[in-house]
């Protein structure tokens, strides 16, 4: 039996009194100190003996065990460390945050939670930052728990894409997601979370009530988690072209929602969870990739711990270890695999299976497609979003759940409209560590950028109605307003079966297929995988100059994404020599913008019809241009099969003790962001904490 250390956290120095800037924040704590979690073996782990886990030889142990630092891990770690256990947290990233630290921090709740109640009264918040009136009417944020409940299980709701986005949900899981709202949202605010007024709802969150709030800072002359302020420079606002290492996106001005000076995005909740999770003694050990849950059997019997693999990111630039912004409570191991029990639980929250293209492939074949990376690829790693947890879940005899709902979500996979750049879905800049990973920005084009240029696929060929290809139906969602429901904002009637009338679909159906169009086979896909390829904008110097876009570094590089050319003959052939996933030559390219500047001259397009959506401008004058078009599998639905206390459960519909999940890595409850991860967190690190094993 392998001997427990002390595990007590008193020895960690922490400062409760004053605000901390990065530098004495990170002096609180030894960057490499052990603290809760105790060193217990020097030598190489043993992966988990499929005779016996008890021949584990375990490198660690704590109480509870977290894989992944993202929003349901980070809330998961302060819970169980709120209520005594010690925490570590297993991240494969060299920073915390995770998909949550690059979104835009809209977190939807609900149920009557106390920021819905404080916007009811028009009050502020508790240090007088808010100052706009509340953006919603008191009526339309009275809401319940049962309320609640109703709507994330209403079945009569259709989106647009005439799907359901609520009939498939599991019912234990989401009535428990629904009693913990309230209780998530304060725990929030406790751990220096500040909410902007509501306004509106996210997907999956129900037609009846506005729910969801954003998160934010003020801009100030420190960056200080306490005090509620930020820097313009930590904040991304000093120079549009400069990100930071704090915020890796920029943030967005939040004065209609707050007030003046006021900014928000993922970098206003993901930093005040980690600084409040480290202020708690919470421990991480980043680079280091979650491989394997260790039960006492296979298939039977406690979950007992982890292992996990050394996953060390170097810069870009300088080739050195990447540092995560805070240090305190970090655990340098460097060991190739180390082995950590858990004498509690093992919470796996190391996110979807967005990034895994064998993974999602299940759910759309031609999602295979390695070409197209999920969001955020160049914070996140190459293992982000990897379904690992789903994948070390099968190995001990975990079921799925809900693993059809990634097909009606309208952002799991789409076009996006920011072209020559793979990491197409944020907008990081220059000065960010991982900015090298990503090479370019990418040129934001919108919407209406589309009708700038024609798209083509790997053969050179137009495949679509451009103006139509980054068209995607809006979910379900309140007001409502664009579609899912025939009665709008207070209007809608939960369970009314005229919400999903033929009629009623056939007049509210708006989705377009170009999507589909661009990930269908075509000349160049070839056997076995029959992979659709890279796609392409084609433009002139004329479209540049009438959209004034900045064809410059760092909204392009020297990356394998834009190229320019005197002749449409030679910017094909290095489209075919600069890109990664460009397997053959756009040998159509050159007869394509022939015939292109033909329809134009005609003034119409008999293969798709642009000119009933658009003008049509010809590609004739030097030099010519090609930006990659990407398509994006955003996040997932689908996944682990949890209960209402997020207990995994496995093919008989039994609890596999000690094991908990949550966040992209739980399927059953097709609802988008952050809202979902957070109260998942909240459930598992309640019950794991009071777990135990004799």
């Amino acid at each position: 039996m392998t001997k427990k250390q002390d595990n007590n956290h008193d020895g960690l120095k922490k400062s409760h009194d004053q605000s901390l800037s990065r530098r004495d924040f990170v002096k609180t704590g030894a960057a490499a100190s052990l603290g809760a979690s105790a060193l217990l073996n020097s030598g190489a782990a043993n992966a988990q003996d499929s005779s016996s886990a008890f021949n584990v030889n375990w490198d660690y142990e704590v109480d509870v065990i977290i894989a992944g630092g993202g929003c349901a891990g980070l809330t998961a770690a302060i819970r169980a460390r709120d209520l005594g256990a010690s925490v570590m947290v297993v991240d494969q990233n060299y920073d915390l945050g995770g998909r949550m630290l690059h979104s835009g921090s809209f977190t939807s709740l609900g149920g009557g939670d106390p920021v819905q109640l404080r916007d009811i009264k028009g009050d502020p918040d508790k240090e007088g930052f808010i100052t706009a009136n509340p953006a919603e009417e008191p009526k339309e944020l009275d809401d319940s728990i049962d309320l609640l409940f109703t709507d994330i299980t209403d079945w009569s709701v259709l989106d647009p894409k005439a799907q359901s986005p609520y009939r498939y949900n599991d019912r234990e899981l989401v009535r428990a997601w629904a009693e913990n709202c309230p209780a998530t949202r304060q725990f929030l605010i406790d751990n220096y979370v500040r909410f902007a007024r509501i306004s509106g709802t996210h997907g999956g969150g129900g037609l009846s009530r506005a729910r969801g709030a954003r998160c934010f800072f003020m801009i100030g002359e420190k960056t200080d988690i306490k005090a509620g302020t930020i820097t313009a420079e930590d904040a991304g606002v000093a120079d549009y072209e400069r990100t930071s290492a704090f915020a890796p996106v920029q943030m967005m001005d939040a004065s209609r929602l707050v007030g003046p000076g006021a900014v928000m995005n993922g970098a206003a909740l993901s930093r005040p969870l980690e600084y409040s999770a480290r202020e708690k003694g919470v421990e991480f050990m980043l680079h280091r990739h979650f491989d394997e849950v260790i039960r006492e059997n296979p298939f039977s019997g406690r979950v007992l711990g982890i292992s996990a693999h050394y996953s060390p990111r170097q810069h870009p630039d300088t080739g050195e270890l990447m540092q995560s912004y805070w240090q305190n409570g970090n655990v340098d191991e460097r060991r190739q695999t180390v082995c950590i029990k858990a004498r509690r639980a093992v919470i796996l929250a190391s996110g979807g299976h967005a990034g895994n293209p064998e993974i999602r492939s299940m759910f759309y074949p031609a999602m295979r497609e390695p070409a197209f990376p999920t969001s955020g690829v160049a914070l996140q790693g190459p293992h982000g979003q990897d379904a690992s947890a789903l994948i070390a879940g099968l190995r001990v005899g975990a079921n799925l759940s809900g693993m059809q709902q990634n097909i009606s979500y309208p952002t799991t996979f789409h076009i996006a409209p920011r072209l020559g750049t793979r990491d197409a879905y944020t907008t990081m800049m220059p000065g960010h560590p991982t900015f090298g990973f990503r090479g370019s920005a990418g040129i934001n084009v919108g919407s209406v950028g589309f009708e700038e240029f024609i798209a083509v696929n790997q053969v050179g060929k137009r495949f679509f109605n451009e103006v139509r290809l980054p068209a995607r139906p809006s979910p379900s969602r309140y007001p409502g307003a664009d579609g899912g429901s025939p009665g709008r904002g207070l209007d809608h009637k939960p369970l009314d079966w005229r919400n999903c009338r033929k009629e009623w679909v056939r007049e509210m159906y708006n989705y377009d297929h170009g999507l589909d169009a661009a990930l269908a086979i075509n000349e160049g896909s070839e056997a076995p995988d029959y992979y659709s390829g890279p796609l392409w904008a084609i433009f002139d110097q004329s479209a540049v100059e009438r959209t004034g876009w900045e064809m410059r570094y760092p909204y392009i590089a020297n990356n394998g994404y834009s190229f320019k050319a005197d002749t449409i003959e030679e910017l094909a052939q290095q489209i075919f020599k600069g890109h990664e996933f460009q397997r053959m030559p756009l040998k159509y390219l050159t007869e394509t913008v022939a015939t292109w500047n033909r329809y134009v001259n005609d003034g119409v397009d008999p293969e798709f019809e642009r000119e009933v959506d658009a003008p049509m401008n010809p590609i004739v004058e030097p030099p010519f241009y090609a930006l990659s078009i990407m398509v994006i599998w955003h996040d997932s639905y689908g996944g682990l099969r949890v209960n209402g206390r997020q207990q995994v459960v496995d093919m008989q519909g039994q609890v596999i003790p000690g094991l908990y999940a949550g966040g992209e890595a739980v399927g059953g409850f097709n609802k988008h962001g952050l809202g979902k991860g957070h109260v998942h967190g909240y459930i598992a690190g309640t019950h794991a904490a009071e777990d135990s094993y004799a």
